[in-house]
């Protein structure tokens, strides 16, 4: 019996069901469930899905631009395991584990598989002696499913809801007191190093906020865990769980922060030592981001909250103690001075947005590059460098860079560009209610 399976099997009952799930380019989990007696013949063999699975559109679509050599015939691939990620589904309602798989072709990782992207991407600055600790920080609302539009949901003790974002408030958690009991409890369980909620800047907006990890590619996995898990707690509460970058007109957006530091290879924070490293890895960043938000904005949801007059930064710009800027250094001393980026949204990908900033970051300390003016503390922001505002244009700089063509591979390009390209297409030619609110009787 493998090690894991007999860990698992030594703390939890024995399953009835196994979840495998699959992180896809978007970021959002497909797999199958699987009999509870097949968790040793998965660890061994794997499961062969379409390869295509990793690159469908944000409703499991698959793009007829995708389906090209060599996609034709749409084959399969083996995806294996990914040991360490076996865990229990507390909120399933027989006994029920999880495990993640990724995708693997003739014995090798997928290059096109965004795991395998960031894991790529973190070889080369480790190579550099460059060891990235991060930590994200993730935005989301809980909405009432039975309102179309949905609306923030009421208190779960009946009382009158309160007006206004309510930021850092108390009262409002302990509304949802049932809700974050439960997530707290599947984060022990799933073991997840979650190290607080909180309410954000939106009514029932709340964000929740990982520990610093140097294990980079399980932090990554350890967000789509929470977000899967908050989803299904917020479901069995009769509650709607989002992470859409802007679900509410209204209301704030919701963005995917991350905490950024570099350590050399005795563990001591470079960017504590010496400010000047800081300093080009925020260059390094301020000149890639335009060209990132292919994957630091993937929806067309996404461009909504990059809105005049809110929190959601729309320039490259940087300071220090400033949440107006997209690259802010927080107080901090020697040992945990970062850089937090603040640019993408909830709906992201955490593998590639993590890919996308350690590129810039690996890419700035390298080449010493300068940041330009700072945005000084209690004044409003340098006007800096325009991020694409809209889609279609994201796509253009990503899919034209040369830069990430480099970081990330042609082969993730080529397949991410393809469906992207398609799924933005395909969202411009519906109908939707805002063309027949806007225009259906006045034109």
């Amino acid at each position: 019996m493998h090690p894991e399976i007999k860990s698992y099997l030594e703390n939890n009952p024995e399953p009835q069901s196994i979840d495998i799930l699959i992180a896809d380019s978007n970021g959002i989990l497909r797999g199958k469930q699987y009999p509870g007696d097949q968790l040793e013949s998965l660890f061994k063999k794997g499961a062969y899905l379409p390869k295509s699975l990793m690159f469908g559109d944000v409703r499991g679509a698959t793009p007829d631009a995708l389906m090209k050599p060599p996609l034709v015939g749409d084959p399969d691939i083996n995806y294996q395991v990914i040991e360490g990620s076996l865990c229990p589904v507390p909120w399933a309602s027989v006994p029920t584990a999880q495990v993640f798989l990724r995708a693997t072709e003739a014995g090798e990782n997928l290059a096109s598989d965004p795991l395998t992207v960031l894991e790529t991407v973190i070889a080369r600055l480790e190579k550099d002696g460059l060891h990235p600790v991060v930590a994200l920080e993730g935005e989301f609302y809980l909405l009432d499913p039975a309102s179309n539009p949905p609306q923030p949901i009421k208190p779960e003790n009946q009382w009158p809801a309160f007006e206004g974002p309510q930021v850092y408030a108390l009262e409002p958690l302990r509304d949802v007191q049932h809700f974050l009991n439960e997530v707290k409890n599947v984060a022990e369980v799933q073991g997840i190093p979650l190290t607080s909620i909180l309410c954000e800047y939106g009514e029932s907006q709340f964000e929740m906020n990982l520990n610093h990890s140097g294990k980079i590619t399980d932090h990554a996995r350890d967000f789509i865990r929470l977000k899967h898990a908050i989803k299904n707690i917020a479901e069995a509460n009769g509650q709607l769980a989002s992470f859409m970058a802007q679900p509410l007109t209204d209301s704030g957006g919701s963005g995917c922060h991350i905490h950024v530091s570099i350590l050399d290879s005795e563990g001591n924070n470079i960017f504590g030592q010496d400010d000047s490293k800081l300093l080009n890895a925020i260059g390094g960043l301020m000149e890639t981001m335009s060209e990132s938000m292919g994957v630091c904005a993937p929806f067309a949801n996404s461009y909504r909250r990059y809105k005049t007059g809110g929190w959601s930064p729309n320039s490259g710009n940087w300071g220090r103690n400033h949440r107006l800027v997209s690259l802010r250094i927080p107080i901090s001393g020697e040992k945990d001075k970062r850089v937090e980026h603040r640019i993408a949204g909830a709906d992201v990908n955490p593998y590639l947005l993590l890919a996308a900033v350690l590129s810039g970051v690996h890419h700035g300390i390298k080449n010493g590059i300068d940041p330009g003016p700072e945005s000084m503390e209690g004044q409003l922001p340098e006007k800096g460098n325009a991020i694409p505002a809209r889609w279609r244009e994201a796509l253009h700089a990503f899919s034209s860079s040369e830069f990430f063509k480099d970081y990330f591979g042609e082969e993730f390009m080529e397949y991410y560009c393809r469906a992207k390209f398609a799924e933005e297409e395909n969202f411009h030619t519906e109908v939707s209610d805002r063309d027949y609110g806007w225009c259906l009787r006045t034109v």
